[in-house]
């Protein structure tokens, strides 16, 4: 009879860090943090650049709300859950997500607050467009259409 895997290998591995911490920045720290980050309310900025290991990210529940003013999240190649409240990204002004393969999509609430952040850099999978019903007399209007999409997304 196989002998059952350690009790450590069969759970995600949890990081907690200090309550009362306003800025956390991770660069290349391959296989140091694996599993889910714990973020604390206090915490107003987050960047973790070059990780590979780590999963999920969440914010300990608390009497204080999240204030996350700015997230940084680059080439993090197992990342694939962000937090799903509401209230963490009320006060973001920074946000940028690049090559980070195994988020497929941003949280609904992260989506909904995209319009009101100051600078955002993210990789073309992550672009929430709006769609508007085209209401085409003819095919000829397509090109015009196009024009117009592509100068508003200049802008």
């Amino acid at each position: 009879m196989p002998k059952p895997p350690p009790a450590a290998a069969t759970t995600a591995r949890e990081h907690l860090l200090p309550p009362h911490l306003e800025c956390l920045v991770l660069w290349e720290c391959a296989g140091m943090l694996g599993g889910i980050l714990r973020l604390p309310a206090p915490l107003k900025r987050l960047d973790i650049v070059r990780n590979s290991g780590l999963t999920s990210l969440e914010y300990l529940s608390g009497g204080h709300p999240p204030s996350l003013r700015a997230l940084d999240l680059r080439r993090c190649s197992d990342l694939a859950f962000l937090p799903n409240e509401p209230q963490v990204y009320k006060s973001l002004f920074f946000l940028e997500i690049t090559g980070c393969p195994a988020i497929k999509k941003l949280p609904r609430c992260q989506q909904q607050q995209l319009g009101s952040i100051d600078y955002i850099r993210l990789d073309a999978q992550y672009k929430v467009t709006e769609f508007k019903a085209l209401k085409l007399k003819t095919w000829k209007e397509i090109p015009r259409l196009v024009r117009e999409r592509r100068q508003a997304s200049r802008s």
